[in-house]
């Protein structure tokens, strides 16, 4: 799960979950360092539909249902804001090396997939 150093996930309730809310269908995960330089290429782009925007700067993903990534290159931090299937609350588990460092995020934007025992090993087809 995705939680900050203050969450405890034995305070959960049953059926708890640490995630975001949205009531536009949509989530986002941005580097806090760089927020004012990514949120405004993500608003020139999307809102003002500035067509001379940089590329590598920002980008709209046609081959999702909607993804949009935003870099600012000073910093190197980035944006990506995506759809989810509507309002609500949305879980967040987030992968991390053994070192600490975050590998990987996943959103859960529908269904609940079925959850593993600790040692047990998924098997394919």
């Amino acid at each position: 799960m995705a939680r900050r150093p203050d969450h405890d996930p034995r305070l959960l309730p049953d059926g708890g979950i640490f995630g975001f809310v949205t009531d536009g269908a949509t989530g986002c995960f941005a580097d806090a360092g760089a927020w004012e330089p990514l949120i405004a290429l993500y608003e020139k782009g999307l809102i003002e539909g500035d067509p001379d925007l940089d590329p590598d700067a920002y980008e709209e993903i046609s081959d999702s249902m909607y993804l949009l990534r935003t870099r600012d290159g000073s910093s190197g931090g980035e944006l990506a804001a995506f759809a989810t299937t509507g309002d609500g609350t949305y879980p967040v588990w987030v992968g991390r090396s053994r070192a600490g460092a975050v590998v990987g995020v996943v959103v859960l934007v529908e269904g609940m997939p079925e959850l593993l025992s600790d040692g047990e090993a998924a098997t394919g087809p």
